[in-house]
């Protein structure tokens, strides 16, 4: 025979829904005490990153990060290189992972930060710290990295507080809120430990593969991209078909810029971290170029803003046969891009006072 009652009424669901919300959250705060470090939970490339970081400690003391565009674009070999013999002289590190953001940025810098040794602890010259930061990195990781590890694992409170202050009036508002609310949705899937268990428990392996690639001949987390003629011809019917005279247009800073700098000069485990803010460049820079000032100032410090994205100021890098693609250099576009870095570094640094030793 058929059960007889009434229904359930509307406020009793409700209380069903509350109760069932209420556990759910209670259990995720209580799997995600057993979540001791987020980041070093697996993540794809960001992972093999950490591995080669980890294997650095006490042997690198400057470092660059961001997206791909330093992943691809920065060569440590060049860069010390061509500092070797300057009061800038140092050994250093790429730690940009393809793909990246701010928000990833911000973690991998304060990784490297906390762990710093001063070069006099490690028995090295005296020499400066540099945490090289990509300016125009976006703030958060692409819509479809959300429920990815990359994001998931990363977006804490911090994190996402810092991220929704890379705003200004000056946006749209659906760039606003969307940037706000991918870090709020974000920082929900962190907290509620959305596949976070299962990846503590069921690690999946590194990657070999980009282990060696990022680490063999001494590329110190380079990853070298190849060229090839049709890539190349493309390229350059895209740069023959900009106009000859760039436009400039003041370039976007944020508080959150300033803000990142803040937090990253209290995270140092070692007095006296130079922090440098740096624009790489893409071949759209010859239609449209963003224009910045000299330096910013934060942490009580001049911040120098080293802009390479300027078609007037560095033609030599609007070369078809540097770019792998229109947002990405290739080995040898690295090389150069890398040696202008520097140089510009150096000329930055003559004009204002050379900066602090590390470990003071």
């Amino acid at each position: 025979m058929p059960v007889s009652g009434k229904k359930p009424g509307a406020g009793e669901i409700l209380s069903a829904i509350g109760l069932w919300v209420l556990g759910f959250l209670l259990t995720a705060g209580i799997m995600h005490t057993a979540i001791r470090d987020p980041l070093h939970l697996h993540a794809d490339v960001r992972s093999e990153k950490l591995v080669m970081l980890k294997e650095w400690q006490g042997k690198v003391f400057s470092a660059a990060f961001g997206s791909s565009h330093v992943h691809n674009g920065f060569d440590p070999r060049v860069f010390d290189r061509t500092l070797s013999g300057t009061p800038l002289a140092t050994r250093s590190v790429n730690l940009a992972i393809e793909g990246g953001s701010q928000s990833e940025q911000r973690v991998m810098a304060i990784q490297f930060l906390n762990h710093l040794k001063s070069p006099r602890q490690a028995g090295a010259p005296s020499q400066p710290c540099l945490v090289l930061l990509e300016l125009e990195a976006g703030a958060n990781f692409t819509v479809p990295h959300l429920v990815h590890p990359r994001a998931i694992n990363i977006y804490d409170w911090p994190t996402a507080r810092l991220v929704t202050h890379f705003v200004t009036p000056g946006m749209s508002a659906s760039q606003r809120y969307g940037r706000i609310g991918y870090a709020l949705a974000a920082m929900a899937l962190h907290y509620t430990n959305i596949g976070m268990l299962s990846n503590l428990i069921f690690t999946p392996p590194l990657s070999q593969e980009i282990l060696t690639g990022q680490t063999q001949e001494d590329r110190r987390g380079e990853l070298e991209e190849p060229s090839d003629a049709a890539g190349m011809l493309r390229i350059s019917h895209e740069i023959a078909a900009h106009p000859k005279q760039t436009e400039l247009r003041a370039g976007v800073l944020t508080p959150g810029h300033l803000e990142l700098i803040d937090e990253l000069a209290a995270a140092s485990a070692v007095p006296g971290a130079t922090f440098v803010y740096f624009v790489m460049p893409k071949i759209s820079d010859i239609g449209v170029a963003s224009d910045y000032p000299d330096h910013l100032v934060a942490a009580g410090r001049q911040v120098p803003i080293l802009n390479l994205a300027r078609p007037d100021r560095f033609p030599q890098l609007y070369n078809a046969a540097l770019w792998h693609d229109e947002a990405h250099l290739t080995a040898h576009g690295a090389e150069v891009a890398t040696a202008l870095l520097a140089q510009e570094l150096g000329r930055w640094y003559a004009a204002h006072g050379d900066p602090p030793p590390c470990g003071g």
